[in-house]
């Protein structure tokens, strides 16, 4: 028989996926109004919404200092950990012009993908009221029972018969039942700082979809109103387990409006296969072609990227001195990214055995083992495109003056930071957080030790340490850049 405490369970998981049931209402895109959209040729192809716009971020305490964290999938491991790196970042102290003040208040931009959105959208929606509520909101609690009872339990088979409706439609409903009450995007917008950007993969191409109104520009659609919870299920759409999260391209609508960044692609950079820029142009081109894309269908994030990373990357698609200056990025001393990655490594035991196992067995392992070479690639790439974007402030620096705000226009620093949870130094602890399982239900005893050892690999980072030592020095005038990657130590 049942246990009570099961039986509780079981009987309240019944009761909400009832109620899914009974009121599922799957959301789609919301067009663009005509008020919303900016004339053709405009910069942007509308005026407003969630958008990525850094510098106008920049903390008022520190307005030189740039700070992004991207927190990586991993399923429950990594959205605990993340937290707890989120726990320490309140710890660590920046020195501003008004006096110490913690990292975590200062930070610019998160971004997170499949488990690492998680405590991304969560800290983005309630900021400090999410520390000791995420815990209870959603590491604590029993997910795997809603994924069970979408399956198994015969009211809740509409997947089955309509195919207007999806599995991941019904989480996205346990998302927003549970720990987002029916909070969209202009939630976030309101908050402020620091900007969230969720990802999600677009199955068609395997390209990083991020849940921004740049990106909701090209399918003229408007993001202030799209659930946070929709965004957050689509981000943790594993292919198979869920289906895709799938978005009307409404660009018909917009007139054959598009963003300036796009238009001021040369012929030679679009047609270029070896151009990253090209390559992001031509992507967008498909959105914006009404007979080319009709239908996004959105699946797991760590599918393109797992770290998170490349959404950042993109943020640094500035070519010329002119327009840094012209977007302030000349303002910019210090550039930190922090990669958070509570993935674990791959387990190497198949190659020591004959038999490989069923075919789910074989789908993770396979799914692990590119993501882990894809990591070292994201890390290289976006590590040199920090580099690149650093050089360039410092550039667009020394050309407005020799000195700014006292320091030597040249004294810009950038470092990518990789806080890895597979990176801690070998002890039997460290084999006993690798061995928790990737998926959306832990034990509390677990959740605690990945929390405990999130927040000590922030404070316990001599890299982080060391950068904000520097923060308040000014260096000689040469460019300092860096790009680290870095193991975790407590």
């Amino acid at each position: 028989m049942f246990g009570k405490g099961l039986l509780a369970g079981v009987l309240s998981v019944a009761v909400l996926l009832v109620a899914a049931c009974a009121s599922l209402k799957v959301q789609d895109t919301t067009p663009l109004s005509a008020s919303q959209l900016e004339p053709p040729g405009a910069s942007e192809i509308s005026r407003g919404g969630y958008r990525i716009d850094l510098t106008a971020s920049l903390p008022d305490e520190a307005p030189d200092l740039l700070v992004l964290v991207a927190f990586s999938g991993g399923g429950k491991r990594s959205a605990a950990f993340g937290y707890g790196a989120l726990r320490g970042m309140r710890d660590v102290m920046v020195p501003t012009r008004s006096g110490p003040r913690s990292l975590l208040s200062e930070l610019t931009g998160m971004s997170g993908v499949s488990g690492g959105s998680f405590p991304a959208a969560y800290y983005g929606l309630y900021r400090e009221a999410a520390f000791g509520k995420f815990e209870q909101d959603f590491l604590y609690q029993n997910t795997n029972g809603y994924i069970e009872g979408i399956y198994l339990l015969p009211w809740n088979w509409t997947w089955l018969v309509n195919p207007d409706v999806g599995t991941n439609d019904f989480m996205a409903h346990v998302y927003d039942e549970t720990m987002f009450h029916g909070a969209t995007f202009s939630a976030l917008q309101q908050r402020g700082r620091p900007l969230v950007a969720i990802d999600a993969t677009d199955l068609s191409y395997g390209m990083p979809f991020l849940f921004t109104q740049e990106m909701f520009d090209l399918i003229c659609s408007d993001l202030d109103q799209f659930p946070i919870a929709r965004a957050v299920a689509a981000s943790n759409g594993f292919p198979g387990l869920f289906s895709p999260i799938t978005l009307t391209d409404r660009a018909r609508d917009c007139g054959g409006r598009k963003p300036g960044w796009l238009r001021a692609i040369s012929p030679e950079q679009l047609h270029n296969p070896l151009s990253r820029v090209g390559h992001e142009g031509r992507m967008a081109e498909r959105y914006l072609d009404p007979n080319e894309v009709r239908f996004v269908h959105l699946v797991d994030g760590g599918v393109a990227d797992n770290l998170g990373l490349r959404a950042a990357g993109s943020l640094f698609r500035v070519a010329t001195p002119e327009e840094i200056e012209l977007r302030g990025f000349d303002k910019i001393r210090r550039l930190l990214v922090l990669s958070i990655d509570g993935e674990g490594s791959q387990d190497t035991a198949l190659a020591r055995q004959r038999i490989v196992g069923g075919l789910l067995s074989m789908i993770l392992q396979a799914s692990g083992a590119m993501i882990d070479n894809y990591n070292l690639d994201t890390l290289l790439v976006v590590g040199a495109q920090v580099q690149e974007f650093a050089k360039l402030i410092a550039k667009a620096r020394c050309e407005k003056a020799s000195v700014i705000d006292g320091a030597p226009c040249g004294d810009v620093e950038a470092a990518l930071i990789h806080v890895s949870l597979s990176d801690l130094p070998d002890s039997p602890e460290k084999k006993q957080l690798l061995a928790i399982p990737t998926g959306l239900t832990i034990p509390r005893e677990q959740v605690d030790l990945l929390i405990k050892a999130g927040q000590e690999a922030i404070t316990g980072s001599p890299a982080v340490r060391s950068f904000f030592d520097r923060y308040r020095q000014p260096a000689s005038p040469a460019v300092a850049t860096n790009s680290r990657r870095i193991a975790v130590r407590n």
